[in-house]
């Protein structure tokens, strides 16, 4: 009698083991994958937001033709002697302006931003670079032709 109930009991035991729920293993973490060209994804960002900061921004390696030359058209240069154009360009990383990106931020005289435009897509640059990597990025021009120097 002892033997039937130390068998019940352990089949009991059996049957309440295997209706127990299973634990669930721990996750495994997962970790991205490394990207075989860190440059893909900086060039990525910037193409999508060129005015994100670079760690060296695109400059002007050749300006050919020279922009604002004069003689300057009748009322370019202000009465007070000044005049003022700022535009900004994207540069690409093989150092050509994207002048889909053209945009003038100020202007005196419509001349200023008119002979910038034409001339710019002949300049040639360096590109922009951020951690190593050529990144497309903007390119801001400051001008003030005609400004008298003040002492």
């Amino acid at each position: 009698m002892r033997s039937l109930r130390l068998s019940f009991v352990a089949v009991t035991l059996v049957g309440v083991a295997a209706c127990a729920p299973k634990p669930t293993p721990a996750p495994v973490p997962v970790t991205p994958p490394i990207a075989a060209d860190p440059c893909t994804e900086l060039y990525a960002r910037s193409l999508a937001a060129p005015s994100l900061a670079v760690d060296r921004a695109p400059s002007v390696v050749k300006y050919d033709p020279r922009p604002l030359a004069p003689p300057y058209p009748r009322g370019v240069i202000r009465r007070d002697g000044t005049t003022k154009v700022k535009v900004s360009v994207a540069v690409d990383t093989a150092g050509k302006a994207d002048m889909k990106t053209f945009q003038v931020i100020e202007t005196t005289h419509a001349w200023l931003a008119n002979d910038i435009k034409a001339k710019l897509p002949k300049w040639s640059f360096s590109p922009a670079y951020d951690h190593g990597c050529k990144v497309p990025a903007l390119w801001v021009f400051t001008a003030t032709p005609g400004a008298r120097a003040t002492k």
